[in-house]
């Protein structure tokens, strides 16, 4: 069974990226791309993915906003943040939204893929590099 991936960022590049990556993962199926944060919880109530790779900075609804709705939406929706940003109040306010893990943008590969499976197993991801914030 795979993990059902919605990707969210409003860098086309980015998105094209995360998408040649996580498609050459076994287990793991991108079932939709989003520009922004309305197309995000749009998109998220109508695919009903596992996780929403969500970026924080999105135009429009933010990502912490779209977290929120997209955790109402459908609270079995978990959201990864994915972001530059490595800021103590951002990672906060991500948690409290429901975002179920965090991680940033200059990660590896191999640790985007670890936060996605540790997601979808239930648990909660904060990159390494962001632990030290808390």
């Amino acid at each position: 069974m795979s993990i059902r991936i919605l990707i969210a960022d409003d860098h086309g590049v980015m998105r094209a990226g995360l998408r040649a990556v996580l498609e050459d993962e076994p287990g793991i199926q991108v079932v939709g791309e989003a520009v922004d944060g309305d197309q995000a919880v749009h998109l998220a109530g109508e695919l009903l993915p596992d996780i929403v790779l969500l970026d924080i900075g999105l135009p429009g609804v933010d990502g912490i906003e779209a977290t929120r709705r997209i955790r109402k939406i459908s609270p079995q929706i978990r959201v990864l943040i994915l972001t530059v940003y490595e800021e103590e109040r951002l990672l906060r306010e991500a948690i409290r939204a429901g975002a179920s893990g965090y991680i940033i943008k200059r990660a590896a590969e191999e640790e985007l893929i670890a936060g996605i499976q540790a997601v979808s197993r239930g648990d909660m991801y904060i990159h390494p590099a962001v632990t030290r914030l808390l």
